[in-house]
């Protein structure tokens, strides 16, 4: 009996110098205040893989793909389309996007339009919002599959924008990604 209690005694010392009791300098409460500061912040903007900005130039390049994923029945951009994920460039900036038809089957287009509440199914005539942000015949050929298509405009005005396309019945069918310009220099993309 007596070896048990000296072994209890020993065991209990050892766990105590080791740190597996509560110390009286609040340890147990640092490490757990450390853990709380190193979470990660809440998801929001971030600058893809497919952008690239040059702050000192005022550029934003793009690779934009449309179909390139399955989402939306390949009527997507970058796997983005209506009601998942935006796009903002900031003020100012001069703005390329090199797009890519990545879809097998369907032409697509894009343009820089101003935001609607609904997108009609086909659209008379193209004004983009921007001059130059359009693809080549963006409501009747749009690009084949496999094509590309480089546009290039300057983003004057901060606002409320939208990527589109503008083969008939793909805005409606949600082929629309918000496309913001910001005033306060932010950029990136949700998704």
């Amino acid at each position: 009996m007596r070896l048990f209690s000296t072994l209890s005694l020993v065991i209990a010392f050892g766990l105590t110098a080791c740190g597996g009791g509560a110390e009286e300098n609040g340890t147990e409460a640092d490490t757990t205040a450390m853990e709380t500061e190193t979470e990660p912040a809440p998801a929001g903007m971030t600058t893809p893989a497919w952008m690239s900005v040059d702050e000192t130039a005022q550029t934003v390049t793009m690779q934009i793909s449309a179909g390139s994923t399955d989402a939306n029945n390949r009527w997507n951009f970058n796997g983005l389309y209506a009601g998942v994920g935006s796009i903002t460039v900031p003020a100012g900036y001069t703005v390329t996007i090199d797009f890519t038809n990545a879809d097998p089957t369907q032409p697509h287009s894009l343009g820089i339009d101003e935001a609607m509440a609904s997108w009609p199914a086909t659209f008379e005539t193209v004004e983009p919002a921007f001059t130059g942000a359009v693809t080549p015949d963006a409501t009747t050929t749009g690009t084949a599959p496999n094509g590309t298509a480089s546009i290039t405009f300057t983003a004057t005005d901060a606002g409320e924008y939208a990527m589109v396309c503008y083969i008939p019945g793909h805005a409606i069918a949600g082929m629309v990604v918000p496309f913001n310009v910001s005033a306060d220099g932010s950029y990136g993309a949700t998704q």
